[in-house]
């Protein structure tokens, strides 16, 4: 019966031994050169003894459909033109260094290891794209390790589920990395992908899924990666004391971000993108990086700040950069001086970005001189000799910085208090109204604007 069997997987046939038992042994022997080119093709089977395909060469397809082994499969430093392992129940795969012509398929797989990683891909090179759609894994820190895993095309994470950290770090995927609906929990990091590129778009959406139960790391952290397209994390959940960690990460393309979706802090410091971030508002973004972030930075207020200055949003630029300069005040590193400064610009010319609001105090104190003189003064018979618009034009002259009325008469003796009071009164408000007569025009013409 054996040498049947083996007859016909030497032609190529797709056979299917649903409950029958396959030894390990038969399956290596069958790979070689002599075999048709359509390959090995074996479902439903049940491998007996471990599967250890380790330096494996040859230029056929490797298809174990729906197969069974209750040892771990081994494809260290193998070479087939590709695999199909779609359907397996086994313990773990390990394929470091693994090399294919084409596709890796682990479809609908269920793999738990009581002792190690569920699936190793650690360096492996796959010339199209694999697909990981549907599968468990459950590992002991990983569950999937793929750093430095090479593809020419996508990486399907689709509806995955995973205990143990999916690990990606500098991983080349030649496409795009698509994790819908997949639900990855981890005493570490959930996914794992630091310094990895994808030429295309990184898909974190469409009911993705990552938790984390510690405090130390980030649900999601892809620090340093780098994107030819876009970001998307649209319709997912975060979680974590750390729930995303993009520091550095680099996007050709825009970022599709809804924050009430990331449930715990986020790490955005390096952060760059192109266009205007989507499907949040501005107030959602300050709001983000002024009380979700774990400390204040500049650059994502900088980044956040230019992509509306490009798109022409002059009112929003100048929104990001006022909550910048508050979130600078509050949790920033400045001197005591720097911080009075601050929060005097602040209040006067909104940091250099509102410059009217310093005519508005300085037409204030001009006010409240006028009030002085004529409402105090003139009705206590301290200028008798002046009538009302003398008073008032007193009060200008005595406190305008600028333009200086002619004619104004009017003279407040200082021989009680209260004429001492309104005079040094209005000495006080001169050089407020010099003071705020010089913010407004540093303020316009930008001298006290500094974007730290």
């Amino acid at each position: 019966m054996r040498d049947r069997l083996a007859d016909r997987l030497v032609r190529g046939e797709s056979v299917d031994l649903t409950d029958q038992e396959v030894p390990a042994s038969l399956i290596r022997d069958l790979l070689t050169d002599d075999l048709d080119q359509r390959g090995l093709r074996i479902s439903g089977a049940r491998v007996s003894g471990q599967l250890d395909l380790s330096d494996v060469r040859v230029s056929r397809p490797l298809v174990l459909r729906d197969c069974v082994a209750s040892e771990p499969v081994l494809l260290d430093r193998a070479r087939f033109a590709s695999v199909d392992l779609s359907g397996l129940v086994a313990p773990a795969v390990s394929a470091p260094w693994l090399k294919l012509d084409h596709y890796l398929l682990l479809q609908n797989a269920r793999l738990t290891c009581e002792d190690g990683w569920a699936l190793d891909l650690g360096e492996a090179e796959v010339g199209a794209h694999v697909s990981l759609r549907g599968s468990s894994f459950k590992g002991v820190g990983y569950a999937v390790h793929a750093t430095k895993l090479r593809t020419g095309s996508q990486v399907f994470l689709t509806d995955v589920r995973a205990e143990g950290t999916v690990r990606f770090d500098g991983a080349r995927i030649g496409g795009s990395l698509r994790c819908h609906g997949a639900r990855l929990s981890s005493t570490g990091s959930a996914l794992l992908g630091v310094d990895m590129q994808v030429d295309e778009n990184l898909f974190l959406g469409e009911g993705f899924e990552a938790v984390t139960t510690s405090d130390r790391y980030a649900a999601v952290r892809i620090r340093g990666a780098r994107l030819g397209g876009q970001l998307v994390l649209r319709g997912c959940s975060l979680r974590g004391a750390l729930a995303l960690d993009v520091k550095q990460v680099r996007a050709g393309m825009e970022i599709l971000f809804n924050p009430s979706l990331v449930h715990g802090a986020v790490e955005l410091d390096g952060l760059t993108y192109a266009g205007v971030p989507r499907d949040a508002t501005v107030d959602e973004w300050l709001t983000l990086l002024a009380a979700r972030t774990p400390w204040y930075a500049s650059q994502p207020y900088n980044q956040l700040a230019a992509a509306h200055q490009a798109a022409g949003n002059e009112r929003d630029v100048r929104r990001i950069r006022v909550a910048q300069q508050r979130d600078l005040v509050r949790r920033g590193r400045l001197s005591r001086w720097g911080r009075l400064w601050h929060r005097v610009t602040g209040a006067t010319v909104g940091y250099g970005y509102r410059p009217a609001m310093a005519l508005v105090w300085l037409l204030g104190t001009l006010l409240t001189a006028v009030l002085l003189v004529a409402g105090v003064a003139g009705p206590s018979g301290l200028v008798r000799s002046c009538s009302t618009v003398d008073q008032i034009g007193h009060a200008l002259n005595a406190v305008t910085p600028l333009a200086k009325p002619e004619g104004v008469k009017c003279q407040i003796p200082t021989t009680t208090g209260l004429g001492t009071f309104v005079v040094v009164s209005t000495w006080v408000l001169q050089l407020l109204a010099w003071a705020f007569a010089t913010l407004f025009v540093a303020g316009f013409t930008g001298l006290v604007r500094k974007n730290p």
